[in-house]
């Protein structure tokens, strides 16, 4: 069973920093998972949410703040952004990057496919499965994971993995049961769960016969 941190090691460092990627690694973690979106001037960037109030107290978007500013923002517990360039250059080849297209429409999966040409150990998921043929179209090779929520549509959620040419899902912990695993599992798909940090959960879901957990807490 695979161990992905979630947005790196997010309970020890500030999520999607190096800082908390590289700690996830010391901490045994065999990959990580991470949001990537483009900055205004079309960089690839990881950060989660679409602006800067929850992690630097400012109001900006990313969409529409360019590189050089975004580069000067200082985040909570004096981190930075990173690009997705940055992380590449300081991660080992040898550890999982779970890599998650959060925005940008197709130019997103493009400039993120071309960043990642060649290297090995990747996963592709996102929760728009537009983004993931985008990303095919572009060249992908890797495997793609459909993300699914609460809110997803429903279709998704029966059929949307192979309409779409994914092979896996991850799955909202929460919508998970050994029944829901089992059937996946049957559609020849590798099953994912987010984000699971309690011990007794990380147990139940694997016990369950999951082959990935997404965790803050490696």
């Amino acid at each position: 069973m695979m161990i992905l941190a979630h947005r790196g090691a997010s309970d020890a460092y500030l999520e999607n920093t190096l800082p908390a990627f590289l700690h996830a690694l010391e901490r045994g973690a065999d990959g990580v998972e991470l949001d990537v979106q483009l900055s205004r001037d079309g960089e690839v960037v990881v950060f989660h949410d679409p602006d800067l109030i929850r992690l630097a107290g400012r109001q900006q978007r990313i969409e529409h703040t360019t590189w050089d500013e975004l580069a000067q923002v200082q985040l909570h517990r004096n981190q930075r952004i990173p690009r997705l360039a940055d992380l590449l250059a300081a991660y080992p080849t040898d550890r999982w990057l779970n890599v998650e297209l959060k925005a940008g429409g197709p130019a997103v999966a493009q400039k993120t496919v071309a960043l990642l040409a060649g290297r090995p150990k990747v996963i592709l998921s996102s929760f728009d499965p537009r983004l993931l043929l985008a990303a095919r179209a572009a060249g992908s090779a890797y495997e793609h994971a459909l993300l699914l929520a609460a809110q997803s549509p429903p279709f998704l959620h029966v059929g949307g993995a192979q309409a779409f040419g994914c092979g896996a899902v991850h799955l909202d912990h929460r919508l998970t049961t050994a029944a829901t695993v089992a059937r996946y599992h049957a559609q020849g798909l590798v099953v994912g769960v987010w984000t699971v940090n309690g011990l007794l959960r990380k147990q139940e879901v694997a016990a369950w016969g999951v082959d990935r957990i997404i965790t803050d807490c490696p």
